[in-house]
């Protein structure tokens, strides 16, 4: 959790445009997991920690790849929840989600996602 916070405030500081509004676009990939891999009390401490940390920064969420019954649920779940938070966060059984590029341009987004960047096994 520690480095999540550290990268986040390194991204903050170094690469953002100062006294510009700057919003995350998070994909999270599920794929090749059944529910019972999914870490979730991993992301949900994560989630908390980030909605304390960094509230008002989360433009969209693209869960990409999701088991069926994680689907399921959150159709169930985004309907008692604030149309606005709904809107953010798209959940998709495929390895991209068709909306994904009405905000991010596909040259900025690996392959395996639909995108035009190489896909990448290092990123440091």
């Amino acid at each position: 959790m520690l480095a999540t916070i550290f990268v986040h405030e390194e991204v903050i500081k170094n690469m953002f445009i100062p006294g510009q509004v700057e919003n995350w676009t998070i994909i999270y990939e599920l794929g090749g997991m059944g529910v019972t891999d999914i870490p979730m009390s991993a992301i949900k401490a994560s989630t908390a920690k980030m909605s304390q940390n960094y509230g008002g920064r989360l433009f969209k969420m693209f869960v990409t790849n999701a088991p069926g019954t994680i689907y399921f649920t959150w159709k169930v779940v985004s309907a008692f929840l604030d149309p606005v938070t709904v809107e953010k966060i798209k959940i998709s059984k495929n390895n991209t989600e068709k909306t994904m590029f009405d905000n991010i341009d596909p040259s900025q987004v690996e392959q395996k996602y639909g995108g035009k960047q190489p896909n990448r096994t290092e990123y440091w």
